[in-house]
């Protein structure tokens, strides 16, 4: 089964930025919004979902079950840089046909390996690049940019709303040890918290809160919240701020 590059999209058919990145983008809507997207996305394929699967997390349980092998890219996604860069900003890749062969090597390479969580890094900037090793298996996922090979335990737990990039990526540390992440390339988004449509509507800071929470009641001593500042901040207040990391003890 060939991976299928899959852009989840909501109330955006005017505004999805990542068709432009990659050869044969499939754009996944709920079926009312159908006809918009196709309006609006005419070289595109669109797959619909059933209206009462609502929001993103239950978006994406049902596009691993339908596509089983899918690489997804948030529609506000609009640039993929090149982090390895020897000095100055960034490399911009702008080659359709490279991006795609980028984001498919990565799921072949996660195939051979029996690894069913894939991704691309956070790292904005080329002083954050380890030339010694441009693949992992012990980093988390970023959200925007990040695929599955379905089994039993590509899940997101849909009692969250927000941070389910985070979610998964420590339940299949827990479940799997191992998440395979490409460090050499970052997918840039527009600011997530002025583009309308997709989960502006509730990303908001407690939500994010209540997110992080129930993420920190799952997996325990594991999930680190960021130790109080110098000028004072402490771990509840560090919370609204979405300061949150995981160690695992293996």
């Amino acid at each position: 089964m060939s991976c299928k590059i899959v852009i989840p999209s909501h109330k955006r058919h005017d505004r999805v930025f990542a068709k432009k990145l990659v050869n044969d983008p499939i754009i996944c809507v709920a079926e009312s919004q159908a006809d918009l997207y196709r309006q609006f996305n005419p070289d595109c394929e669109i797959v619909t979902h059933p209206d009462d699967v609502v929001g993103l997390i239950p978006k994406r349980n049902w596009m691993a079950k339908h596509f089983r092998e899918l690489f997804m890219l948030d529609d506000d996604v609009h640039a993929c840089k090149a982090i390895y860069a020897e000095k100055g900003e960034p490399c911009r890749v702008k080659d359709r046909d490279l991006i795609t062969h980028i984001i498919l090597s990565l799921h072949d390479i996660a195939k051979l390996m029996d690894v069913h969580l894939f991704g691309f890094t956070s790292r904005i900037s080329p002083v954050m690049y380890d030339e010694t090793g441009f693949l992992s298996l012990s980093k988390m996922i970023t959200g925007c940019s990040y695929g599955v090979i379905y089994n039993k335990n590509t899940w997101w737990n849909e009692e969250i709303r927000l941070k389910e990039d985070f979610w998964i990526s420590c339940y299949m540390k827990y479940k799997e040890r191992r998440i395979l992440t490409d460090l050499r390339y970052n997918f840039e988004q527009k600011n997530t918290f002025v583009n309308a449509g997709g989960l502006a509507s509730i990303r908001n800071q407690e939500e994010e809160r209540r997110s992080i929470l129930f993420i920190k009641k799952n997996f325990g001593d594991s999930i680190l919240l960021k130790s109080a500042t110098n000028n004072g901040k402490d771990k509840t207040k560090q919370l609204v701020e979405y300061n949150i990391s995981c160690k695992f003890k293996f």
